[in-house]
C-alpha cells in the first residue's frame, strides 16, 4: 500500500467519523509547485464511487474543473471543493451551479479575516450576461473566495428552492459599467431560514457615477433570511438606492457597517426591511433617516447608528 493509499484510507475513516464526505481539490496547473505536490499525493486517485480526488485546472479549463468537482460532489453527504490558492483568475465560461444540498465550495487559504477574503483564490466570469453562481438547494456553503463579475451582471442568483445558506468571508467587488444590478439575488423562497450573506466584504472597484438599484434583495416569503456582519465600501461617485433589501418575514439586518468614501458616494438608504423584520446594530456613513427604511417604528429597528453629529446619535426610527 502506497503513502497516497493510507491518505486516503485515513481520510475514508476519519471523515466518516466527522461526518466530512469526499474532499476534492481543484488546482491550476500552471502553480508548479503544488501542482506537483498534489499530484504527488491524488494524481490518478479515486475515492470508492469512482470520482477523481484532483480536479486539474488549465487557463482554458477551471470552468470544467471547479464544475466537474462539484458535479462529483453527493447530496446530503456533506462533500467539499477545495480551491487553492493560484497566481492567476480562475476564468469561469459559465455560470457554476451549486445544486446539490450540503456542499461545500470554499478556499481555506481566503479565510483568517473577520470580513471578507484574502485574494488566495479569485473566479473571475468573463462571459457576458453570466453570474459567477446560481444556487439551488439547500444547506450550501461558499466562502473564502473573491468574486470578479462580469460588469452590471449579477454575482450570484439564489433559486426559490435553495435555503438555510452559509454565504460568508468573501469579497466581492462591484464592477460596473453602465446598468449595475444587484450582487446577490433571490427568487421566491431562496435564502429563508439561513445566512444569504454574512462576513463578507463589498466594494466599488470598476464603474463611476453610476446609480445601483439594490446590493442585496431578498423576498418576502423567504421566511427568516438574515443579512449579518458584512461590510460595503462605496466610492467612485457611486449612488446604491438601497445596500441591503430584506423584505422577508422575520428576516434579520443585524450588525453591517456601510462605508462612503467621503462625499464621492451617495447610500440613499443602506438597508430595507419588511414590516415583520429586524435590523439591529448597523452602522452607515449616511445622513439622519438614511440608515433604514420600513420596519415598524420604535419596535423593529434598534441600536442603528448614521453620521449625524459624527455618529454621535443614533437612528432608531
Amino acid at each position: 500500500m502506497s503513502l497516497t493509499d493510507i491518505q486516503i484510507a485515513a481520510h475514508n475513516v476519519l471523515g466518516a467519523f466527522a461526518g466530512i464526505g469526499n474532499v476534492y481539490f481543484v488546482c491550476k496547473t500552471a502553480d508548479t509547485d503544488v501542482y506537483a505536490e498534489l499530484w504527488r499525493r491524488y494524481g490518478g486517485q479515486y475515492y470508492d464511487d469512482g470520482t477523481a480526488i484532483l480536479h486539474p485546472a488549465t487557463a482554458a479549463t477551471s470552468q470544467t474543473a471547479i464544475q466537474a468537482a462539484l458535479d462529483a460532489c453527493v447530496e446530503c453527504r456533506n462533500d467539499y471543493v477545495v480551491l487553492m490558492p493560484s497566481d492567476s483568475d480562475y476564468d469561469l465560461t459559465a455560470v457554476l451551479t451549486l445544486s446539490k444540498k450540503c456542499i461545500h465550495l470554499i478556499c481555506p487559504g481566503g479565510l483568517g479575516l473577520e470580513r471578507g477574503a484574502t485574494s488566495a483564490a479569485r473566479i473571475h466570469q468573463n462571459t457576458a450576461a453570466t453570474s459567477i453562481f446560481a444556487v439551488s438547494d439547500a444547506a450550501i456553503e461558499i466562502a473564502g473566495l473573491w468574486w470578479k463579475q462580469y460588469a452590471d451582471v449579477t454575482h450570484m442568483t439564489i433559486a426559490a428552492t435553495s435555503y438555510a445558506l452559509n454565504i460568508h468571508n468573501n469579497h466581492v467587488p462591484h464592477i460596473w459599467s453602465a446598468s449595475p444590478t444587484a450582487d446577490i439575488i433571490c427568487s421566491g423562497d431562496g435564502g429563508a431560514w439561513g445566512q444569504v450573506a454574512h462576513h463578507n466584504y463589498f466594494i466599488s472597484q470598476g464603474g463611476d457615477d453610476l446609480t445601483c438599484t439594490n446590493l442585496i434583495t431578498i423576498q418576502g416569503s423567504a421566511t427568516g433570511a438574515r443579512c449579518d456582519y458584512n461590510d460595503f465600501f462605496l466610492g467612485d461617485g457611486n449612488i446604491v438606492t438601497i445596500g441591503i433589501n430584506n423584505a422577508a418575514t422575520k428576516g434579520s439586518v443585524n450588525y453591517n457597517d456601510f462605508m462612503a468614501a467621503g462625499s464621492d458616494a451617495t447610500w440613499t438608504h443602506c438597508i430595507a426591511i419588511g414590516s415583520y423584520g429586524s435590523a439591529i446594530g448597523n452602522r452607515g456613513c449616511v445622513g439622519d433617516g438614511a440608515i433604514i427604511t420600513g420596519g415598524v417604528n420604535d419596535v423593529t429597528n434598534v441600536d442603528n447608528m448614521n453620521a449625524v453629529n459624527g455618529g454621535a446619535v443614533d437612528d432608531l426610527d
